[in-house]
């Protein structure tokens, strides 16, 4: 690790919680939506999970769409419970790092391209461990439906060098997806792609 680092920008999906999106894709198909392999695969409720990311529609407008679209019966603890099926687990032993990792000194941040859906569910599920909550892992926690913006857009990488004041040659930012990692190298900030989900924990150890 550069002895440099001050600071340790987190990513959410594959990097602290582990997911499993086919687990959505058969809850979603259950639910009347039809068999994909992907949400990709099926442009109108990629759109609204899109929206939902940037901030642009309510859950409940979500669910309303999502109603209209594939299921008119669907109620919205169906439609949230099947949207959170992909959500497995934070492991207590990465809940711990972060906060030795703070104790040890690091600023740490999330940055999570996510739905207000998925962030209830972790804040409330998973997060939580003994008397710590998702804020006791991170100084700040930036998600894209809050900021209506998403990775790898450099705008983003931006305003959270401002919001949380601080110098990229000082950051390392931890993300699965290559392409989010280049937008943060763009940046000045220094990455690591996090390819299988445990990595990122041999930078620290």
């Amino acid at each position: 690790m550069n002895s440099k680092i001050k600071n340790i920008i987190f990513d959410l999906g594959n990097v602290l919680v582990k997911l499993d999106e086919d687990a959505t894709m058969r809850a979603f198909e259950k639910l009347g939506m039809g068999r994909f392999n992907h949400l990709h695969e099926y442009p109108e409720a990629l759109k609204l999970f899109q929206a939902m990311g940037i901030g642009m529609i309510s859950n409940q407008e979500f669910f309303d769409s999502f109603r209209k679209i594939i299921n008119p019966d669907a109620t919205d603890k169906q439609i949230t419970d099947a949207t959170n099926a992909m959500l497995l687990i934070i492991p207590d032993a990465k809940k711990q790092k972060l906060i030795d990792l703070r104790k040890a000194g690091y600023r740490t941040f999330l940055l999570s391209n996510t739905i207000d859906i998925h962030w209830r569910y972790c804040k409330d599920k998973l997060f939580p461990m003994d008397h710590y909550t998702a804020d006791d892992y991170f100084d700040r926690i930036f998600t894209s439906q809050e900021m209506h913006m998403k990775k790898p857009d450099d705008e983003i990488f931006q305003s959270v060098i401002k919001e949380a004041s601080i110098k990229p040659n000082e950051t390392i930012f931890i993300d699965d997806l290559e392409v989010n990692c280049e937008a943060a190298e763009r940046n000045g900030i220094q990455s690591f792609q996090n390819k299988e989900f445990d990595d990122w924990m041999k930078l620290f150890s």
